[in-house]
């Protein structure tokens, strides 16, 4: 069984579970809101195409496809 406290209640209702790929990307998006839009949030790759290197979806990036989609 979850044991669940008054903060957890407190976030679920600031936060509902999302019921679609749109609501969990504006969940996403609102549980991350202060990260810096240069931080990796999906990698997909690392070290193929240089040290260090890696690609994926950035919180820039989340956000530019919800703006996209009118969220």
């Amino acid at each position: 069984m979850i044991r669940r406290t008054r903060e957890t209640y407190a976030f679920i209702n600031a936060h509902p579970e999302p019921s679609t790929p749109e609501e969990a990307l504006a969940h996403v998006l609102a549980v991350y809101k202060d990260e810096d839009d240069a931080r990796l949030m999906i990698q997909a790759t690392h070290n193929i195409y240089a040290d260090g290197v890696a690609t994926g979806l950035t919180m820039g990036d989340l956000r530019a496809l919800a703006a996209r989609l009118g969220l």
